[in-house]
Order: structure tokens, then sequence, then C-alpha cells
């Protein structure tokens, strides 16, 4: 059989404000894109007797005469309206849809009301089953992933997207350790963590065509002993190997503070050159920003070389809206951030603060492709959605107006790798 994947389009965080894309400076800046990782490991899940393609709506438009036996959508929240709209147009002509990835895994009731069936989950281990009983007639509504299967190896060639950052995503777990209310992890993964293979990391690392790439995983940065050993067997591994790109993590603040001189030095000679600091999300940006041990180890990563990426989260409960822009700009300035995004907080549906928000009555929409960081979609205790809609604005506009695109691209070189951009 063939199945054709379909990579749905959905709006970037300034695709909805031109007065900034008009006034900010630097190419990628609030449009950062890179080639995703659901549906290329999706596709090298399925048996090697079946053939894959796949349409990238970001680049061509989805073509609904494809031919192929089973279409199949992986997409998450900001992309959730988009890919039923695609989904019911598709099924409309008769067509078998399956739908899959992180939206569909903690919403599959809704997902199931445009789709004939849902992966919930890692979808390695799943497809052998789905494709034997669509074969014969018996598919059946829902399917379930388990944390516990072999991890595929990422079929990155069927994103040929050009106009992307030449940066891959590389997985080197499921699950986490931490559960917070605003994550999806536990749901979609599980709890606890299974770790890949190393020797599957580097095979992985080896196959990757970009120069550069992003860890996906924040609890390789953990402190606790197992996370450290693992990420130091990596790295001694990538170096043995002689694996040489730049790579960059995500991470929160408390994370940074528990890394020891050792861990910095050891990141630095295995190629990290940035780290993506989330803040305002686990914690208030109004205790995170006035803690100087945060300040204290960007600059240690910083004397080692590893520039720190902000992305400031912004409407959290605790912070004052009177305050937070003040301590937003006097820590950019404090800290010599390289480079900096602003979001507006955002309940993901599924997720506890979600339900929580929901049963409180301050949903405001569930038009999933405002779900994107750049709308408010809840009502905030503090301020109006407009206000706090206003400070995002504004915010984008304090950091960037004084820097032109030469500079913004410079810092990207910088904090990514010199060839970061495609300019074929």
């Amino acid at each position: 059989m063939h199945i054709h994947f379909i990579y749905p389009r959905w709006k970037k965080l300034l695709e909805d404000f031109p007065e900034l894309r008009e006034t900010l400076s630097g190419r990628e800046v609030g449009t950062f894109c890179m080639a995703g990782l659901g549906i290329p490991t999706a596709a090298a899940a399925i048996p090697p007797d079946h053939t894959v393609s796949m349409t990238d709506e970001h680049v061509e438009p989805v073509d609904y005469a494809v031919h192929a036996d089973l279409i199949a959508l992986s997409f998450f929240t900001p992309q959730a309206s988009n890919a039923y709209a695609i989904a019911d147009r598709f099924r409309a002509a008769g067509r078998t849809v399956v739908a899959g990835g992180i939206h569909p895994s903690m919403n599959p009731e809704e997902t199931l009301l445009h789709a004939d069936a849902v992966i919930t989950g890692p979808s390695e281990g799943v497809w052998e089953s789905l494709l034997e009983d669509f074969l014969h007639g018996r598919m059946q509504r829902l399917y379930r992933g388990t944390p516990n299967a072999p991890f595929a190896q990422p079929r990155r060639e069927l994103f040929r997207a050009s106009g992307y950052l030449r940066a891959g995503i590389v997985q080197t777990a499921r699950g986490c350790d931490v559960r917070c209310p605003f994550c999806v992890v536990h749901e979609y993964n599980g709890p606890g963590i299974i770790r890949k293979p190393i020797p599957e990391v580097l095979d992985d690392l080896r196959r990757l065509p970009f120069p550069c790439f992003y860890f996906a995983d924040e609890n390789l940065l953990f402190s606790n002993p197992s996370d450290r050993a693992y990420r130091h067997d990596l790295f001694d591994a990538m170096k043995a190997e002689n694996i040489r790109k730049a790579f960059f993590f995500a991470a929160y603040p408390f994370m940074l503070r528990g890394l020891l001189s050792e861990d910095i030095q050891r990141l630095a000679k295995a190629g990290c050159r940035q780290i993506y600091l989330v803040l305002g999300l686990f914690d208030p940006l109004c205790r995170e920003l006035t803690n100087e041990s945060l300040i204290e180890s960007m600059r240690r990563l910083q004397d080692a070389g590893i520039e720190t990426m902000a992305s400031f989260t912004i409407g959290h409960e605790e912070d004052d809206p009177a305050q937070t822009d003040d301590l937003i700009t006097a820590f950019a300035s404090r800290s010599h951030l390289n480079l900096a995004e602003f979001i507006i907080w955002t309940p993901f549906p599924g997720t506890p603060v979600f339900q929580q928000l929901e049963k409180e009555g301050r949903i405001l929409t569930r038009d999933w492709s405002l779900y994107n960081g750049a709308h408010p979609v809840f009502r905030p205790l503090r301020e109006t959605p407009e206000a706090l809609r206003r400070r995002f604005i504004h915010l984008w506009r304090v950091f960037y107006e004084k820097l032109d695109t030469f500079n913004v691209n410079q810092r990207y070189a910088k904090g990514f790798s010199t060839r970061i951009f495609n300019h074929e």
C-alpha cells in the first residue's frame, strides 16, 4: 500500500502581525521554522513493503486527488483546525484518513470526528497492525502506541522545504521525570524516561543533512546522576565518532542553575552553541528574572562560548503586568541575550491547566489556529486579553527595533551555525 502524509500549515508567531513583520529586522525573527520530526519518524516506522510520500503545506498545496491508499496527518495544536478541514475534505471524497501526533493524542475523541482512526502516543510498533486491519476492512478507531516501542530512525528526506532553517531535531528519549501542569509529555509519552540507545542516536546524527541540530529532550540537561551519565556518555561517543555539528537545547532556569562547571565545559566541547531558555512558564517571571544565580549561570555559559536565546512567556497568573515588561527589558540587558522571542502564555488542550481554566469558564476560544503563542486564548486575571496582546507587540518592538537585519543574522549564526540559513 501507499501512505501519503500531510503536514498541515500553521501560523508562526508573527504572521498575524504585519505591523511587526514590517518593522522587525532579521529574516527569521518570529517565524523560526525547522523541519519537523513527527512525520519523518512515523514514516520510518511503516513496514518496508509499503511506500510513503509527503506534502508539506508550508511549501506546496495539498493535492486532494493524490494517489494513495491511506491519508495520514500528523499535527500539534496550532495546526489542528486546518488539519481537521483537510481531513474532512478527504473523507467527503471517500478517502480514509488516519491522524496522529500531539493534538490527536491529547484529544482523540475530538479528532475522531474528523478522522477514521487515531494513533495516540508514539507510532512505532503501531503501523503493522493498523495497516493489516485496514487491508482486511477491520480498521479500529483508536490505536495506542507504547513508550517502550523501538525508536525509528527519521526519514528526514521527506522534508524538501528550502526555506526552513538548516537545523534538524534529534530525539534521545521518550517521557519525563517531572510532571508539569502545562505539559503534554506524560500523556503523550508516559511517565519516566526511556532513553534511545546511544548507537542509534549516533546513527541519526551521521545521517543528519544539516550543520546543526536541536536536542528535543530537556531531560538531557537534568542534574540527576542518570541524566548526567547518559549525557556524558553521549558526548564522549560523539567525540569518538568525530561528529562535529553545532547543537542547542531547550531548558528551564532551574536546569541552568543545576549545571556544574564540568557540565558546561562538556557541553561546549561537544558543540553546544546556544541554550533556548524558556522563561515564565515553569515559574512566574517575577521570580525567575530576579534570581541572580540565573544571571550567573548564563554568564558562565557565555564564558564557555554558549549563547542564550530567551523565550519570555507573558501572562502568568502570578506576574504583575505593570512590572513584567520592565523586568524583561532589564534582564535582557544584564544577561546580554543573543536572541529573544516573546510568547503569550497558552494552555494546551488535554493538560491539567487547560482543564482548570475550562472549569473556571476562562477559555475564550477553541479555534486551535490561535494557540500558537501569539494570541490570548484565555481570560487573564490581572489584565484584559487586549492589554496582553498589546504587551506582546510592545516587547517584540523594544528588543528588535534597534537591531538591523545584518546584526540579527549575525546573532543567528553565533547561536546556531554560520550555515543556518538556506539560500537555495
